[in-house]
């Protein structure tokens, strides 16, 4: 087992903490030497508020400032990220304070996973270099976005949990930050109440445990919004309008989930994003939102007598959205942000602030590095699945819970991707880089201590 002593087998995982004085030089216990780690972690996250200062910001993000300042919350968006801006707009106005909010996040749950990886200080610490300069966690990570906010409280449970009682109100959080959050956090649940190793015994608690969570983060989240718009009638629409478009089956929704026109509407098009636009346009979209409660739940019940009516149709329409969300045959929307772009006249907020000459490059690098296929979701998603096999075989259980909560939370978006957008990939992107660096950092760990015990034998030989 890589980075453990094989004079014996185990019948669990390992907890994967950190590693003891027995694996380290003597000079790698010094408090200098211990205090590497939280150093560059430091380092990496002023690195990334330089880059992407003052925050990216698009109109779904700046839809949330608006309500973080005028109090008046909706659900379309989890209102947990409006109500966290609202703290932060008290320390520094507009985005800049969430940018350091999901920074600090982020990188005090790499911190603390870096801790537990099995191998020397500065193995630890090159762990943390390169996911620091990792493009597919750089493309979004500037970006005010809940995908964002939900990837740092996912990092920071994964970091506190076996830990502390702090787990509890981390991955609370966590889940209010993203409607589809659950599925990510409730593998950390089972990790925090089995930091030794996952049994059938620990299972049920963790199911238990993330049920309540998930009830009390509905309740919470329905009890501070003012406005309910039905966010459910996103995936509704993508369903719909899919199958409509396969088998000329109508729905009879209400007239304001029509639309007058049979172009992409302009909500698509005013992204900048000509990939959502052009999938859009490839469903044939004939439906659209609308925020008026009744119509919302006709819409609803149309929807589930269409899926019972035409059940291969609504697979391959989920089939399709899937594999456009994946990447296998262009890069989806969303893939990065590097500067905002959002209509301030419309959102009644300051325009948005001119990205820097150091962005704008950072943006190039970004668009060539996509024209190379970078941005593809489905490279990560070979990536953790192999991450979860090989830390399975070397019974790593941290780097393994990392690696199925990212399996886990990329499954669920089959049945609730509403558009095939990078971001909403971007957990099972995160947790892929994490436990796939955890695991060669351990790797590289073990060699270093076998070259230094080899050294040593060749020294006292001598």
């Amino acid at each position: 087992m890589a980075g453990r002593t094989a004079t014996h087998e185990r019948t669990t995982f390992d907890p994967g903490t950190p590693a003891p004085a027995a694996h380290v030089a003597t000079a790698a216990t010094t408090p200098a030497v211990a205090t590497v780690v939280p150093l560059v972690a430091v380092a990496c996250a002023a690195a990334w508020i330089v880059l992407f200062y003052p925050g990216f910001m698009s109109p779904d993000s700046a839809e949330q400032l608006s309500q973080a300042r005028t109090g008046l919350l909706s659900d379309w968006h989890s209102p947990i990220m409006a109500l966290l801006w609202m703290a932060t707009e008290h320390l520094v106005a507009g985005s800049a304070g969430m940018l350091v909010l999901h920074v600090a996040l982020f990188w005090a749950g790499l911190a603390l996973l870096a801790r537990r990886i099995d191998a020397p200080p500065w193995v630890q610490a090159a762990f943390l270099i390169v996911l620091a300069c990792t493009p597919p966690l750089l493309s979004l990570a500037g970006a005010i976005w809940k995908d964002v906010l939900l990837a740092s409280l996912a990092t920071l449970a994964f970091g506190v949990a076996g830990r502390s009682a702090l787990f509890w109100p981390v991955a609370l959080l966590a889940t209010m930050s993203r409607h589809n959050a659950i599925p990510a956090i409730a593998v950390a649940v089972l990790l925090h109440l089995a930091p030794h190793g996952p049994s059938l015994r620990a299972l049920a608690n963790a199911l238990v445990a993330s049920a309540v969570l998930l009830a009390l983060s509905l309740a919470l989240n329905a009890s501070v919004v003012q406005t309910r718009t039905t966010p459910v009638q996103m995936i509704a629409l993508a369903d719909l309008n899919g199958i409509a478009a396969r088998t000329g089956d109508m729905p009879a929704v209400d007239e304001c989930h029509h639309m007058t026109s049979a172009e992409p509407p302009a909500r698509a098009v005013a992204t900048g994003d000509p990939k959502v636009a052009a999938a859009l346009a490839r469903n044939r979209l004939r439906f659209d939102f609308c925020f008026d409660a009744t119509a919302s739940q006709t819409l609803l019940g149309q929807w589930t007598t269409l899926v019972a009516a035409h059940p291969l149709a609504y697979a391959d329409v989920r089939a399709t959205m899937a594999s456009r969300l994946l990447g296998f045959r262009e890069t989806p929307g969303n893939f990065m942000m590097a500067q905002s772009n959002y209509d301030p006249t419309n959102l009644g907020i300051e325009p948005p602030v001119a990205a820097s000459p150091l962005q704008m490059r950072f943006g190039e690098w970004l668009w060539r590095l996509q024209m190379q296929g970078v941005f593809r979701p489905w490279i990560y998603g070979v990536l953790v699945v192999a991450a979860a096999v090989v830390a399975t075989r070397r019974r790593r259980w941290w780097p393994c819970a990392i690696a199925l909560s990212g399996i886990a939370f990329e499954l669920a978006l089959f049945l609730v991707a509403p558009s095939p957008d990078y971001r909403y990939s971007y957990w099972m992107i995160v947790a892929a880089m994490i436990s796939a660096a955890w695991l060669l950092a351990e790797t590289i760990g073990g060699a270093a201590r076998r070259a230094m015990r080899a050294h040593a034998g060749e020294r006292r030989a001598a």
